[in-house]
């Protein structure tokens, strides 16, 4: 009888696992913006398109879809830098996007145009993309309205 239960329970676990989905917070402007500004790494803003390398291609994450590994790939930013003035500062340069997984949830090459806080890491410009993203928002009119506001000392959450 106990083996029977124990079974039961295993494979309760593993149903619930499969069926269970990753709940992500909406990112937002400002907290994006003040989790770089509180990190040990520098970052920059900057706004525009990403653009996988000629030859590049998005790898798979793996065979076990509870189980799926994160990848790097080469792509190239095109867009405008943040200055004290707003997003004023023409930019192209090498872009790696790490893409994270947890379980059977991973981030992905974002090819919208964006708006990204950039990880200024040993010379190289990083994108960090998870399951949940963080340093990738869409660059709608309020998103970049409020990164402007960031810049400018102004970076309160609104309040609904």
């Amino acid at each position: 009888m106990t083996r029977l239960l124990f079974a039961a329970a295993l494979m309760s676990t593993a149903i619930a696992s499969e069926a269970s989905a990753l709940s992500c917070i909406t990112p937002t402007v400002q907290g994006s913006f003040k989790q770089a500004d509180a990190s040990e790494a520098q970052y920059v803003m900057a706004v525009g398109r990403i653009q996988l390398l000629s030859g590049e291609t998005v790898p798979s994450t793996g065979d076990d879809p509870n189980n799926r590994q994160g990848y790097s790939v080469k792509t190239r930013f095109d867009g405008k830098l943040a200055s004290a003035t707003g997003f004023d500062q023409d930019a192209s340069f090498p872009l790696t996007v790490e893409v994270g997984c947890i379980g059977a949830w991973c981030g992905g090459v974002p090819l919208d145009r964006m708006l990204v806080f950039v990880e200024r890491r040993d010379g190289e410009n990083v994108l960090v993309e998870g399951p949940c993203p963080l340093f990738a928002l869409k660059a709608t009119p309020a998103v970049v309205t409020d990164a402007e506001a960031c810049l400018t000392g102004n970076c309160e959450v609104p309040v609904d």
